[in-house]
């Protein structure tokens, strides 16, 4: 039977309590569906922050997949690797100031030569993925909702994917902390920063109802991925059977007098190369021929 590939991303920049979750989620995954899983911690890494200098963008050199970003050359382009080849990404990060680290939304930031605004030869490479959000706060009511939305937003508008909360099963039937994702907290933890601080075995309170209920929507959300993945996978083989072909994405125009010598769009139009299958560029000569 072939294995789908699940890869799970801790954002966190310490090995603590969101890693162990993203491994409790990816190990649930492959309890029920077959599948490959690997874990990047964030931690160590190095991850630059966008500049906003728009040179991964076709009118300029443009991202290529040997070196997403012309002008840092750090982790994220092996990251973003290993996102394209995986079925489904089970994202975590702890909550600071309300939202994601400063570090997966570096990350996050990096990925704008996917969409089809950039243009570029990897825009719109990355698709119909299946994502689940874990975060992790000291309150119960501490930021997880808003910093589970940047994740979906990340994944629905540069990964162009599909996103998925934590359905229960029946190994980890409701209650549970949320059914949004892998929603899960520290405080009534002895050792909230530790690795284990989300988990029942640290919790003070008896019964240790709230990590009960952190480690059931983990446990959810991973088996949700899992399950989602392994139905895209498969479905996307048996409509390519059919003979139906996924419409190419439709990259984004640029002025022609903006497009660089020897830039990604100058190249296409000259005939020099030719878009990958995973694009179009129908429309853009007419409006570039305005």
């Amino acid at each position: 039977m072939q294995k789908i590939k699940l890869l799970g991303i801790s954002g966190s920049p310490r090995h603590g309590n969101t890693e162990t979750l993203v491994k409790e989620a990816l190990q649930s995954a492959a309890e029920l569906v077959p599948a490959d899983t690997e874990l990047i911690s964030l931690a160590g890494l190095k991850i630059n922050p966008c500049d906003g200098c728009n040179r991964c963008y076709g009118f300029s050199k443009g991202a290529t997949w040997e070196r997403l970003c012309p002008v840092y050359d750090d982790d994220v382009t092996m990251i973003y690797q290993k996102i394209r080849e995986a079925d489904g990404l089970i994202i975590g990060s702890p909550v600071y100031t309300g939202d994601i680290t400063a570090r997966l939304k570096a990350l996050m930031e990096r990925g704008a030569c996917f969409c089809h605004y950039s243009a570029s030869p990897v825009a719109g490479s990355i698709r119909n993925k299946v994502v689940g959000g874990i975060v992790v706060a000291f309150e119960r009511r501490g930021g997880q909702e808003s910093a589970l939305q940047s994740i979906w937003r990340w994944a629905t508008g540069i990964l162009f994917s599909h996103v998925v909360g934590a359905v229960p099963f029946p190994g980890d039937p409701p209650p549970q902390a949320s059914a949004l994702g892998g929603l899960a907290d520290t405080c009534d933890s002895h050792t909230g920063y530790g690795k284990k601080g989300a988990l029942a075995e640290t919790t003070r309170t008896v019964p240790p109802t709230s990590g009960i209920y952190n480690l059931k929507s983990v446990r959810n959300l991973g088996k949700s991925v899992g399950l989602g993945a392994l139905a895209m996978n498969r479905g996307l083989m048996a409509i390519k059977e059919e003979g139906i072909d996924i419409p190419p994405l439709p990259l984004t125009s640029f002025p022609p007098n903006i497009l660089q010598p020897d830039s990604y769009l100058e190249q296409v139009f000259s005939g020099k190369i030719q878009v990958p299958s995973y694009q179009t560029i129908k429309g853009i000569a007419k409006e570039r021929d305005k």
